[in-house]
């Protein structure tokens, strides 16, 4: 989201409960079995997760209770996810788009470490795990990625893992973007596209980036628009609805 809102200090904060005490236990998985990235992008496409708030994470196995009860209107979704399997491309997305979701094999050593790069030396392999993935480092090759064990582990949470360790970048999970639904308020109109074709408008709002404008009525995209095309001009603000990042209606005050 703040990648997409070009936002780095927008304050989201989704509910990791919600996804895995709801949406993995419908699927018989708990902290015992684990659950697939794939999966869980899938629920985050499918079924949305709510912002922390609403379902705050509390430690350990638990049904699927205490959601806010106006949970079903505070429903995050991606549009999408697909898979990347080439380094190159792995760089070229974290670079431009966002972090990605990595998968590697954790051995016993991995459990030492403290901070550098790691790369494998002794012990089992005790399991799989999945991390955030946020950069990478081609002079000395490796991957930097963010871990979910607290900040008490390796470099502040973060970690360093050379390139090709441990199955870190036979493939990696890319969420396409977020399908943003939901009224925004107090909005600025700072530009308008439109090209030679029926009902293909798109505004740009400050603070959202470019949103298309609904064209379902022919009468209702004529009035959106206006009131769009005049508040740009009088430097007036507007309400938006958006649904799926389309704007569905417009209040100009």
């Amino acid at each position: 989201m703040r990648r997409q809102r070009n936002s780095p200090n927008l304050a989201v904060d989704y509910s990791e409960a919600h996804l895995y005490y709801c949406h993995a236990r419908s699927e018989g998985r708990n902290c015992g079995n684990g659950w697939w990235p794939d999966r869980a992008l899938n629920a985050v496409r499918d079924k949305g997760v709510v912002d922390d708030a609403c379902y705050p994470y509390t430690a350990g196995d638990q049904a699927c209770t205490g959601l806010c009860a106006d949970n079903q209107s505070r429903l995050t979704k991606i549009t999408g996810w697909h898979r990347v399997s080439d380094a190159a491309a792995m760089k070229e997305w974290i670079s431009t788009q966002g972090p990605l979701v990595a998968c590697y094999t954790v051995y016993q050593d991995f459990y030492a470490y403290r901070g550098g790069i790691y790369t494998y030396v002794s012990g089992n392999a005790v399991g799989g795990h999945c991390v955030c993935c946020v950069g990478y480092n081609d002079a000395e090759r490796y991957w930097i990625c963010k871990n979910s064990w607290g900040t008490g582990f390796g470099e502040s949470g973060y970690f360093r893992i050379a390139y090709g360790q441990c199955g870190i970048d036979s493939f990696m999970d890319a969420a396409d973007g977020i399908a943003e639904t939901g009224w925004e308020r107090d909005k600025r109109v700072t530009g308008l596209w439109t090209i030679n074709e029926d009902r293909n408008a798109w505004v740009h709002v400050a603070g959202l980036g470019w949103r298309k404008v609904s064209a379902e009525n022919d009468n209702i995209f004529v009035d959106m628009l206006a009131q769009l095309v005049a508040a740009k001009a009088g430097a007036r603000r507007v309400d938006l609805y958006q649904e799926n990042a389309m704007i569905k209606q417009t209040y100009v005050f």
